[in-house]
């Protein structure tokens, strides 16, 4: 596949025979496969290179297809076109090559891209002002679908880190709360207790002091000495 992917001519002839609406959905299946695969900047592998690291040393060789050998012009092409016009299909092939070969692949399509009719961005920045967006266009893929799902996780978890403080606040109040209740369980017990001992000890403690409540006990001890005597 790479043999035709990097192919400018074949590719320049392709871009060229899109309309300019299929334009809008090949650049757009372009930019989200080439975000998909993480290529290496041209930058980075300008400066690994100068200091003496190569990925077509590194990376292991990528059999091509023999069968695209047989081909003709007209049926590459055909399939090469259907390749850009579906996103799936052109991240496959451009999941087929090594990294270096991506690397490649994606500077080249870079330059032809040029060879599509797309319209003016002075264009599409009134259309999109006035409602009539690219998704309106039918130019929008599962990337950009998936990429907004994970945009508002990413929201929904930052909330959920701004709440958690907050949560464990409240959750220290309930328990400083459950706290002071169980502590004033315990002193109403041990007030309740107190109570309920405290009248037998004062119980005890008036008859001693009740002048006729002696009076009786000593009568009764008097009559129990008579006793003692009488059987002496």
């Amino acid at each position: 596949m790479y043999r035709f992917l990097s192919d400018s001519a074949n590719l320049k002839a392709v871009f060229g025979s899109y309309s300019t609406l299929e334009a809008l959905r090949v650049k757009c299946n372009i930019e989200q496969a080439v975000k998909r695969l993480s290529i290496p900047s041209a930058a980075l592998l300008e400066q690994m290179q100068q200091e003496g690291l190569n990925l077509a040393d590194i990376e292991p060789a990528v059999k091509d297809n023999a069968e695209w050998a047989v081909m003709s012009e007209t049926v590459i092409r055909s399939h090469l076109r259907s390749t850009f016009l579906a996103e799936d299909k052109l991240y496959a092939a451009l999941s087929a090559l090594s990294l270096s070969q991506q690397a490649e692949v994606r500077d080249l399509l870079q330059v032809v891209v040029g060879y599509l009719h797309l319209p003016s961005e002075t264009l599409l920045k009134r259309m999109a002002e006035e409602g009539l967006t690219l998704d309106k266009l039918g130019v929008k893929s599962s990337t950009a679908q998936v990429d907004n799902v994970r945009n508002k996780l990413n929201a929904l978890n930052q909330q959920h880190r701004a709440q958690a403080p907050l949560a464990d606040n409240q959750q220290r109040t309930l328990d400083a709360v459950a706290g002071i209740r169980q502590r004033i369980k315990q002193l109403g017990e041990t007030q309740l207790r107190d109570t309920n001992e405290k009248p037998s000890e004062t119980v005890t403690q008036s008859d001693a002091n009740d002048p006729e409540r002696a009076a009786e006990n000593v009568v009764t001890f008097s009559a129990m000495q008579e006793k003692l005597k009488a059987k002496a």
